[in-house]
């Protein structure tokens, strides 16, 4: 195959049987007079896979020599072509971001929800401002935890003891809704704001945590601790209870504030390991408001295949495009809004956001990601789940 390099004109293929190749699948874009028209990484693809040589003034310049006129103007242009490769690898057709839209893709995932009725409740505790906890022992404390899953009753899965220990997110959920009294050492009462101000000074990100707990459990569902799974909270449906036979959840959520980011390598290991414990990763990116949104690196439109009479087949750009693919690596570091705004950008085209994380060996893992819908909402929740094109 032979391809052709101008610095002025681009990269293009216009010998017969190189023409013919590229376009039976799907490479470039045709022009008149028999020209396909080349993006950098469907070039250094052919020059790497196909033995493609790439003329230069009629000398072969190699995948270093064109990948070095583009790398000032596309900085990341390695991490998109290893994510490019990947996916031509595979089989399936792949091209830059075009002006298509994709065919109508499943809405978002209706979570069921029972909105919580306050009540005024007859409990104390004490606040422990150090250790970010309140403890009470009051009668009605053992009540709570079981009808509510409020709190520890005792000690975690045994029967021993009679105090009930509340994080603080319980403490300032249960004052604010539920008219819990919680008393300093001193026995001066402390409202639920002035509980939530010391915790901030003391953990970054305490509301934006709490203004997720809170939303979650108004809609009635139980949030406890996800710290075993890698993630803020794992999540049980309205209904769930600690008294007989203990349930596992099947849903862990983290909350990714806007204003945060996050190595891609420690985001993708809290997918996986609520993967790895058969559990739904949630993703709550809160506060986001139309003018925070950004431009985002969405590097590619995907295909994969669809299934006809003669069997599977991959699909290409007359099925209209499927996935919206932004390439990363493990090195990099991603933050709340970049990530919404890629996947806001996906929504307006009609096309669901897939992750491409390149790895130091340059293999791939890919993980797509759909949106949650919490009826009256304020925040926005995704389903992240690995998957394999």
């Amino acid at each position: 195959m032979e391809i052709k390099f101008d610095p002025k004109k681009g990269i293009w293929a216009d010998e017969p049987e190189s023409f013919e190749k590229l376009r039976r699948n799907w490479f470039g874009k045709k022009v008149k007079g028999g020209i396909i028209l080349l993006e950098p990484e469907e070039a250094l693809y052919a020059i790497n896979l196909h033995n493609a040589s790439c003329l230069e003034g009629g000398k072969d310049i190699g995948f270093n020599g064109l990948a070095k006129h583009f790398m000032k103007g596309v900085p990341r242009l390695f991490i998109r072509y290893n994510a490019y490769r990947d996916w031509r690898d595979r089989g399936l057709v792949i091209r830059n971001v075009e002006k298509a839209r994709g065919k109508a893709r499943k809405s978002a995932k209706k979570y069921p929800v029972r909105p919580v009725k306050s009540c005024k409740l007859k409990v104390k505790a004490m606040w422990y401002p150090d250790s970010m906890f309140s403890v009470s022992h009051d009668e009605e404390g053992k009540g709570l935890f079981e009808r509510q899953w409020m709190g520890q009753f005792g000690v975690y899965k045994q029967t021993r003891g009679n105090l009930l220990k509340l994080n603080f997110l319980e403490t300032v959920y249960l004052s604010k809704f539920f008219g819990l009294e919680v008393v300093d050492s001193s026995g001066k009462k402390m409202t639920h704001k002035k509980i939530l101000d010391q915790v901030t000074r003391r953990r970054e990100w305490t509301r934006q945590l709490y203004e997720v707990y809170e939303e979650w459990r108004n809609s009635g569902f139980i949030v406890k601790t996800g710290f075993k799974f890698g993630a803020h909270f794992r999540i049980y449906f309205p209904g769930a209870s600690p008294v007989g036979e203990y349930k596992h959840s099947r849903h862990v959520l983290h909350v990714f504030p806007k204003e945060q980011k996050m190595l891609i390598s420690e985001w993708a290991r809290a997918v996986r390991v609520a993967h790895g414990v058969k559990k739904t990763f949630l993703l709550a990116i809160p506060k986001l408001k139309k003018k925070d949104y950004v431009k985002c690196p969405a590097d590619f439109m995907a295909y994969r295949r669809k299934k006809q009479a003669e069997g599977w087949v991959r699909e290409t750009p007359e099925d209209g495009p499927r996935y919206l693919l932004s390439a990363v690596s493990e090195d990099e570091h991603i933050g709340g809004v970049e990530l919404a705004s890629m996947l806001h950008k996906a929504e307006k085209m009609g096309l669901e956001l897939i992750l491409s994380i390149s790895d130091r060996e340059t293999g791939i893992t890919y993980y797509i990601l759909k949106r949650v819908e919490l009826a009256g909402s304020k925040y926005d929740y995704y389903e992240i789940e690995w998957m394999k094109p």
